[in-house]
């Protein structure tokens, strides 16, 4: 067989074919995480977050994390009763959505709250509380690493 430019046309439009249907099936199988499913019905309330913010902002004590080897531990400040405390928290992967968890905000007597890390995956997480005290919301958001 001898190799002429129009062999050479084929085995370069073969080669490029087959590059791109493997860049099409490799991007076909990747895996994406939406930061949030909800985002658009957050998007409407974002309003509502800033206000939390800005409350968050003017409180001369904000959360205290303490982070140990298989605990965490918030302390919030006392604005009111311990048990007028409310809200959630919600820690958020940002390498996989099936590592993310909420759990509710419980403070006891000494406004403190122990998170149990010790199920938790390691690497990096947000940890993002939306809680209430004395009839005012506030959001507060830190970020940690699991080790």
């Amino acid at each position: 067989m001898k190799f002429n430019w129009g062999t050479g046309i084929v085995i370069a439009l073969t080669v490029m074919i087959s590059g791109m249907l493997v860049l099409v099936s490799i991007a076909v199988r990747q895996d994406f995480d939406l930061v949030d499913n909800d985002y658009y019905q957050k998007s409407i309330t974002y309003q509502q977050h800033i206000e939390k913010v800005g409350n968050t902002a003017e409180l001369e004590k904000k959360i205290v994390f303490e982070l140990s080897a298989d605990t965490l531990k918030l302390a919030f400040p006392n604005l009111a009763n311990f048990q007028e405390y409310s809200g959630k928290i919600h820690f958020y992967s940002p390498v996989e959505a099936r590592r993310d968890f909420s759990l509710e905000v419980k403070v006891d007597t000494a406004f403190s709250q122990i998170i149990d890390l010790k199920n938790l995956e390691k690497g990096r997480y947000q940890v993002k509380i939306d809680w209430s005290a004395n009839a005012v919301s506030y959001y507060q958001e830190e970020e940690i690493a699991v080790e």
